[in-house]
């Protein structure tokens, strides 16, 4: 019997190690059937509802805000914010190996990216909420119009 801490294991596990035969994968090898952006989307809803059912929240609330697009073989992944790009970024490697499996296509690349043109406007003032409120729904002019409603700031 060897102690798991002597140099006599340590030798033997180096000398296991070394028997071992790795495999390597080349990427080239792997498959890429094509598939569509509905397809792709379908995926990724179905992984987002997923990830919701197992109590994985906030990742299915950041898949749910991102803005996808599909170029080539790259999914363009934008998010509002920067903390919501780490968000993702740290659950991505589940979600990634799920795709790949899913559309049997292992060349698909993830690009996260965060809109830095993205702003909010911030309403405080009752003309500011209502001219808020006007460019959403631009009929309600004309609901304010048609029962001639008088709007006081």
């Amino acid at each position: 019997m060897v102690s798991a801490l002597s140099l006599k294991s340590i030798k033997k596990k180096r000398e296991l190690e070394s028997s071992i035969n790795h495999t390597q994968i080349n990427p080239e090898d792997l498959p890429k059937d094509d598939f569509t952006f509905e397809q792709l989307k379908h995926f990724w809803d179905y992984c987002a509802d997923e990830f919701y059912k197992t109590g994985r929240m906030l990742m299915a609330s950041t898949m749910n805000m991102a803005q996808l697009t599909l170029k080539d073989n790259v999914l363009q992944i934008e998010f509002p914010n920067t903390g919501s790009k780490i968000s993702f970024e740290e659950n991505l490697y589940d979600l990634v190996s799920f795709i790949h499996r899913k559309l049997n296509n292992y060349h698909l690349k993830f690009d996260v990216k965060v809109n830095e043109q993205a702003t909010f406007k911030k309403v405080y003032t009752l003309e500011d909420k209502l001219n808020y409120l006007k460019e959403i729904n631009p009929v309600l002019d004309d609901l304010i119009k048609t029962f001639d409603l008088d709007i006081k700031p």
